[in-house]
C-alpha cells in the first residue's frame, strides 16, 4: 500500500475530501501515540508548524526515513531469504538418501580435485608484455629458424670483428716495420755524407802536411780512399736493404689495407643485418630473442594449463548443478562454488553456522528498519491529527514520494 492511501485509510477520508477534514480520536489512541513518538513531538514544539517551510522540511525528513527504511527492508528481505534457501538447502541435503548423497559427493570431490590441482599449479612470474606474446604466437613456427639464424649471424660478425682486429694489428705492425725502415734510409744517406765530409777533412789535411812541412802522403791517401771506399759501400748497402724493406712494406700494408676494406664490407653488411632483424623483432640480440621465446612457452603452457582447467571446472560445475537441481536444491549455483560443504562435515557445519548467523542480523537490521518505518509514518499520522488544517499540504509532500 502507498504511503498516501495508509494515511487516508487510517485518517478515514477519500482523496477528494481534503477541504473540510474532521479528525476524531480517543485519548487511548493519542496516549499511544504520544508515547512512541515523545522524542519526535519534542523537536516537532520547538519548530513553528504555520511557517509552510519548516513544516514541510519537516515533513519530508520522515519521509525521506520511511523511503530509506523502505527500500532496505525490502533489500534485507531478499538477503533473508537467500540465507533461509541456502540453510534449507543443507537441511534437504542431509536428508537425502544415501545413494543420492554419495552421487553428489563424488561431483563435489572432482570440483575439489581440480581446484587442488589448479593451487598447486605454479604459474610463472609473467614477464613479457601481451605484445611480444602475441608477435611470438604469430611467428611460432619460425622462430626457432630465425633465432638459430641470428646466433649464427652473430658468430659470424664476432669471427669478422676479430678478423678487422687482427688486420688492424698486423697493418699497425706493418707500418712500423715501414717507418723503421726508412729510418735506416735515413741513417744510410746520413753515414755517406759524413763518410764524404770526413774523406774531404782528411784530405785537405794530407794536402796541408804535404805542401807546409814536405812529409809524404802517399800511403795516407791510400788508406783514405779505401776507408772512404769501403764507408761508401756500407752506406749504399744500407740505403739498398732499406729500401726493399720499405717497398716490402709498402706491398704488405697495401695488401692489409685491401684485405681489410674486403672484411669490413662483410662486417658492415653482417651488421646491417643484424640490425634489422633486432629492430624487426624488437629486441638487442638473439639473447633477447631467445629470453622472449622462453617466456613466451612458460605464459603458452600457463594458458593452456588455465583453459585445460577452466573447461574441466565447468563440466564438474555443470554435472553438479544439474544433480542438485534434479534433488530439488534451491540455489544450486552457490553450492558449486562451495562443494566442501556437501563432502566436509566440519564444513557444512561452519557454513551453516555462518548463514544463521547472518540470517539474525539480518533479521535484526529489518527490525530496525521496520521500527524506523513505522515511528516515522506515527509521526506524519500525529502530525495530521495535531494540524488537520495543514493535513491535504502534508498528504500533497507525503505523495511525492510514491
Amino acid at each position: 500500500m502507498k504511503i498516501v492511501d495508509w494515511l487516508k485509510d487510517i485518517l478515514g477520508f477519500g482523496e477528494d475530501d481534503f477541504d473540510d477534514i474532521e479528525i476524531n480520536f480517543n485519548s487511548e489512541s493519542a496516549e499511544s501515540i504520544m508515547e512512541s513518538l515523545a522524542k519526535a513531538s519534542k523537536k516537532r514544539r520547538t519548530l513553528n508548524m504555520n511557517d509552510k517551510a519548516q513544516r514541510e522540511q519537516y515533513v519530508r525528513e520522515y519521509c525521506d526515513m520511511m523511503a530509506v527504511a523502505s527500500k532496505d527492508v525490502d533489500a534485507q528481505k531478499i538477503e533473508y531469504q537467500q540465507v533461509t534457501e541456502r540453510i534449507a538447502d543443507l537441511e534437504e541435503f542431509e536428508k537425502l538418501p544415501a545413494t543420492d548423497k554419495s552421487q553428489v559427493k563424488i561431483r563435489a570431490n572432482k570440483i575439489i580435485k581440480i581446484e587442488q590441482e589448479n593451487s598447486s599449479y605454479t604459474r610463472p612470474a609473467k614477464k613479457i608484455t601481451e605484445g611480444q606474446y602475441r608477435e611470438m604466437e604469430r611467428l611460432a613456427d619460425e622462430i626457432p629458424v630465425i633465432l638459430k639464424k641470428m646466433k649464427e649471424d652473430e658468430e659470424y660478425q664476432a669471427v669478422v670483428r676479430r678478423d678487422l682486429n687482427l688486420l688492424e694489428g698486423e697493418k699497425g705492425a706493418v707500418a712500423y716495420q715501414r717507418r723503421e725502415e726508412r729510418s735506416r734510409a735515413k741513417t744510410a744517406k746520413n753515414l755517406a755524407f759524413v763518410s764524404l765530409f770526413g774523406a774531404v777533412m782528411a784530405a785537405a789535411l794530407l794536402f796541408v802536411l804535404n805542401q807546409a812541412m814536405h812529409v809524404k802522403v802517399d800511403m795516407g791517401f791510400i788508406i783514405l780512399a779505401g776507408a772512404f771506399a769501403v764507408a761508401l759501400t756500407a752506406s749504399f748497402v744500407m740505403y739498398q736493404n732499406a729500401q726493399s724493406g720499405i717497398a716490402r712494406s709498402n706491398r704488405k700494408l697495401n695488401k692489409a689495407i685491401s684485405v681489410q676494406n674486403t672484411v669490413k664490407i662483410k662486417y658492415v653488411n653482417i651488421t646491417n643485418v643484424l640490425d634489422y632483424n633486432y629492430a624487426k623483432y624488437g629486441v638487442m640480440n638473439s639473447y633477447e630473442l631467445a629470453y622472449i621465446w622462453e617466456k613466451y612457452n612458460e605464459e603458452k603452457d600457463a594458458r593452456e594449463h588455465d583453459s585445460d582447467i577452466s573447461e574441466r571446472m565447468e563440466e564438474a560445475r555443470s554435472e553438479l548443478y544439474q544433480l542438485l537441481k534434479h534433488y530439488h536444491i534451491n540455489d544450486p549455483s552457490v553450492w558449486v562454488y562451495q562443494p566442501g560443504a556437501l563432502v566436509y562435515d566440519d564444513e557444512a557445519k561452519d557454513i551453516r553456522k555462518q548463514l544463521i548467523i547472518q540470517r539474525q542480523r539480518l533479521k535484526k537490521g529489518i527490525d530496525f528498519e521496520m521500527y524506523n518505518l513505522e515511528t516515522a509514518k506515527k509521526e506524519i499520522e500525529a502530525l495530521i491529527r495535531e494540524y488537520p488544517k495543514y493535513a491535504k499540504d502534508i498528504i500533497a509532500v507525503v505523495d511525492e514520494y510514491d
